[in-house]
């Protein structure tokens, strides 16, 4: 299974064995592996997301799904996106 993780102007394509159940929880530990400073701006010491952060698949916010433990198939796009506030 092959997935597209994008955040900011980067892309980040990662792979899992094929007949695997991936969740968007294990999306990000593989970012641990491989890019340990995004992920650490990106998660708390315990692993849960940053509230100044939105998850996305497939243009549609993880919230209206199953949050961290949404399903993921071969091809979905993943995006992390910043949340901007102010007044």
């Amino acid at each position: 299974m092959r997935l597209k993780l994008a955040y900011q102007r980067e892309e980040l394509w990662i792979d899992f064995p094929e007949d695997t159940s991936v969740s968007v929880a294990q999306v990000l530990r593989s970012v641990k592996e491989r890019r340990p400073g995004v992920y650490q701006s990106w998660c708390d010491p315990e692993g849960r997301l940053r509230g100044s952060l939105a998850v996305f698949v497939n243009r549609e916010h993880i919230r209206y799904q199953d949050g961290l433990e949404t399903e993921l198939n071969d091809g979905d796009e993943v995006y992390v996106i910043p949340i901007m506030a102010g007044g």
